[in-house]
Parts: structure tokens; C-alpha cells; sequence
């Protein structure tokens, strides 16, 4: 089983960041969002055997030129992911993906729309920011389960959803 932790909008706020790390051990993925696409670079808390995943956010410059793509595909124990900043991002291509991961509103999210699955974390930027409290996502994975937990700041948990595979 792959543990994975999901962030977005981390606005260079490492207490939060590393709050999260603090309350989230054995972790195998960690899947960044966007803004700020460095924000985890010489972060020690992923190691060699943890996986990162990332995309930028609408202000890095790499984005804005594109020499950093803004949508990346993954596949996880038999899940098909696809990462973008923004919704608009994930709307424009067409995909087979199980999950769509996304961020930039700050606004926790989760929808099922034609048994595929559209998630945003929420944000990272601050302990409150546009109404809405500091809040990331934890997903186990395995073949054929995935157990979603959406958790503030603290660790807890407020929402979880179990997807299984069709």
C-alpha cells in the first residue's frame, strides 16, 4: 500500500509545510501543486525512497513560458493521476485518468464527475486564507481501494471518501 501526501498553494510557507511532515510518517509519494514549485527543494523530510511529484504554479516563470510543463500524468499501483494548478488546465486535455489533482482556488474540493475524480487539497499559503482553514490531503493506495482523507492543519481529519477501481 502507497501512502501519499498532497499538497497545493504553499506560498513559501514552510511551518505549515513541515507541520504536515510532523503529523505524517511513511509516506512513499509526495505530490506538490503548485505555487511555489520550489517550495520543497532540499526539504529534508523526502528522502531518496520518496517519490516527489509537481507542477508549477501560474506565477513560476516556467509555467508562463512553458519550459515546465503545467499538466503531468503519473501512474500510482494501478491508478492513473493527472496533476495541474488549475482546473482549466486539467479541462483543456483528454484523458482516461481514475483521479485529477489540482490546486489555486484554496478551496478544498472534492466531485465525481463520470466515475472520474476531481480533488484539490485546499491550501497551504496560510493557518486561514480566503475563508477556508490550512488543509492538505493523505491518500493509501492500493490495486483496488483508495482511502482519501482531507485533514487540516493539525491532522485531522474533516472529510474522507473511498473510491474503488472500476
Amino acid at each position: 500500500m502507497k501512502k501519499i501526501i498532497i499538497l497545493s498553494d504553499t506560498h513559501k510557507n514552510q511551518e505549515l509545510i513541515q507541520k504536515v511532515f510532523a503529523n505524517e510518517q511513511d509516506f512513499t509519494h509526495v505530490i506538490h501543486l503548485g505555487d511555489v514549485y520550489e517550495d520543497l527543494n532540499n526539504n529534508s523530510n523526502i528522502n531518496i525512497k520518496v517519490k516527489l511529484h509537481r507542477v508549477p504554479g501560474i506565477f513560476h516563470p516556467g509555467y508562463k513560458e512553458g519550459t515546465v510543463p503545467a499538466i503531468l500524468k503519473i501512474d500510482i499501483d494501478n491508478w492513473r493521476f493527472v496533476l495541474a494548478h488549475r482546473i482549466e488546465d486539467l479541462l483543456k486535455i483528454k484523458n482516461t485518468s481514475d483521479i485529477y489533482l489540482y490546486g489555486h482556488t484554496h478551496h478544498w474540493s472534492y466531485e465525481c464527475i463520470d466515475n472520474k475524480y476531481f480533488i484539490n487539497p485546499g491550501h497551504l499559503k496560510a493557518k486561514e486564507d480566503r475563508g477556508r482553514k490550512a488543509s492538505y490531503v493523505v491518500m493509501f493506495i492500493d490495486k483496488e481501494i483508495i482511502d482519501i482523507q482531507f485533514k487540516y492543519i493539525d491532522g485531522k481529519i474533516f472529510k474522507q471518501k473511498k473510491i474503488k477501481k472500476m
